[in-house]
């Protein structure tokens, strides 16, 4: 007679995957290791607090049913985390590195901590950069941008920031590449331009060729925090032409600009003429300031012909146009702001 098998123990229990999916042959019955042990059973009596959470199940149609659950030990992650806090060093060590720092690495610098961040808020580590890259170079820095004589604190960081892109060598291989690859058409920047607002146009008249100015600022959604008079006074970095950048079309005949203040550039076009010798510049303007009605058709549409070259400025660099800095008009007291004249009207 066939000898009776006797019932196979753990096939339900869990397994792990080496122990079926990299197994070399199948596998029909767990290691004795994988089964799963029970938990004691123990009285309320003998369970401790430390150890499990009593939960309270309520049943809306039944009694009241406790059961208890085992805790989660967090100790182990707290020890490992303690572990990696690093080192704190004091705001002074910090403080003594700083006159070392170039001005290529002021970002990275101010983003290691707060302590480094507060250090680049300070007047004296912006007149320190000015002093070793623009003091000495009197030849190469505008007289706008000299603040030997100058103890303003607001829009410091500015002023120096730009003295830089005129005395210091780096920032200027950077300013000359970038020109270079605008003009060969590399570096497309003047469709990163669609979305932001016109506020200010003006022209250049040259013998030979003709300069259009576009001033166009990034749309800000958030609401302007209104600050003190004397607090504004002191910010170091107060940037009033912050998200502005100029687009310089320069062209070989005079073009007449309609209206365009406040409007939002929705459209940048540019094509080759048949002859190819020369470019056009189809700009598109909208009165909307959404993303949505920017994708429409614009209301008003000019076309530059005779097109020679397509430039975009930032406030840093050498080409952008100065600005004196003046603090918000609400910030400005009542008899200062621009009034009409009596007789403005009239003449």
């Amino acid at each position: 007679m066939p000898k009776k098998k006797g019932k196979k123990q753990g096939i339900n229990a869990d397994f792990t995957i080496n122990d079926c999916a990299n197994a070399p042959k199948p596998v029909g019955k767990a290691k004795k290791s994988a089964t799963k042990e029970a938990l004691p059973e123990k009285s309320w009596e003998d369970l401790h607090d430390e150890d499990f959470e009593i939960l309270q199940d309520e049943d809306p149609e039944g009694p009241k049913v406790f059961v208890y659950k085992k805790k989660k030990n967090h100790s182990k992650c707290e020890i490992g985390h303690n572990n990696h806090v690093g080192i704190v060093y004091p705001e002074i060590v910090w403080y003594l590195i700083s006159p070392f720092i170039k001005p290529e690495e002021v970002g990275n610098f101010a983003g290691i901590n707060r302590a480094t961040y507060s250090i680049t808020k300070r007047e004296s580590f912006w007149r320190a950069l000015y002093k070793k890259y623009c003091q000495n170079k009197p030849n190469l820095l505008p007289e706008k941008f000299r603040i030997e004589n100058d103890y303003r604190l607001y829009g410091l960081r500015q002023k120096v920031i730009r003295a830089l892109y005129h005395t210091y060598d780096v920032f200027i291989q950077k300013v000359i590449r970038d020109t270079a690859q605008m003009i060969s058409g590399r570096y497309t920047r003047p469709y990163e331009l669609v979305g932001r607002r016109c506020v200010n146009v003006w022209y250049s008249k040259e013998p030979t060729q003709f300069s259009l100015y576009f001033k166009l600022k990034k749309l800000n959604h958030q609401r302007v925090e209104r600050r003190d008079f004397i607090e504004e006074l002191g910010r170091i970095d107060a940037n009033p032409e912050e998200d502005t950048q100029i687009l310089e079309v320069t062209c070989m005949s005079h073009f007449d600009v309609p209206p365009l203040l406040g409007m939002t550039l929705s459209s940048v076009r540019v094509t080759v003429v048949q002859s190819c010798r020369h470019r056009r510049l189809h700009l598109g303007f909208s009165r909307s300031h959404t993303s949505i009605f920017l994708k429409k058709d614009p209301e008003c549409s000019i076309c530059i012909g005779s097109v020679m070259d397509v430039l975009v400025y930032d406030w840093w660099d050498p080409k952008y146009p100065y600005f004196e800095m003046k603090l918000p008009y609400y910030m400005l007291e009542e008899e200062s702001l621009p009034m009409l004249k009596k007789d403005f009207f009239s003449s």
